[in-house]
């Protein structure tokens, strides 16, 4: 195994221990000796790739989101209603259950910033009239940020296929894009 290999199986064992951590115990009561006694790494080695746990956690989202977003660039023409429907497929359809634990673990917040970013590379993709302004993106961001809270809080209980219809005919209704 090279090194390369070496540091990203040991940033998923101390994913994966992390996560078995969180169904056990609050987030704040999670100390880094412990996470690295059940990921079987020294911290020296938590160390090299994080400062603090939360970065494991935005790590996995990223990558949740480098999948999505090749899905997406897959796809010859990409309407709202697909970008949304396999928006909360994502979510909802994610093996782990990433993102009711992280909601669960009362960390929700770190998720924010990251949408923001997200959404500059995915409005790209979709055959806007023209490019949304900063405080447009914010609301987008915002929204959705929210629709996604509530919607897995709620144990999701309105199918993908409703949800994006919801989010294209609100879009259409207000004309945002």
């Amino acid at each position: 195994m090279n090194n390369a290999q070496q540091k990203q199986f040991f940033q998923q064992c101390l994913y994966t221990a992390l996560r078995k951590l969180m169904a056990q115990k609050a987030f704040a009561d999670i100390g880094i000796a412990e996470l690295c006694a059940v990921a079987g790494v020294s911290r020296m080695t938590y160390y090299r790739s994080y400062t603090c746990k939360e970065e494991i956690l935005l790590q996995h989202l990223d990558e949740l989101f480098a999948r999505y977003y090749a899905q997406l660039q897959s796809r010859e023409v990409l309407t709202f209603y697909e970008l949304s429907r396999s928006f909360f497929h994502s979510i909802h359809g994610e093996e782990d259950a990433f993102f009711e634990a992280v909601i669960q673990a009362g960390l929700a917040s770190l998720l924010m910033d990251r949408f923001y970013e997200y959404l500059e590379r995915i409005f790209a993709l979709l055959p806007l009239r023209e490019t949304p302004n900063r405080y447009l993106r914010s609301f987008v961001a915002g929204g959705l940020y929210k629709i996604m809270i509530d919607w897995l809080k709620s144990g999701a209980d309105l199918p993908e296929a409703e949800m994006a219809r919801l989010l294209t005919d609100f879009v259409a209704a207000g004309q945002v894009f």
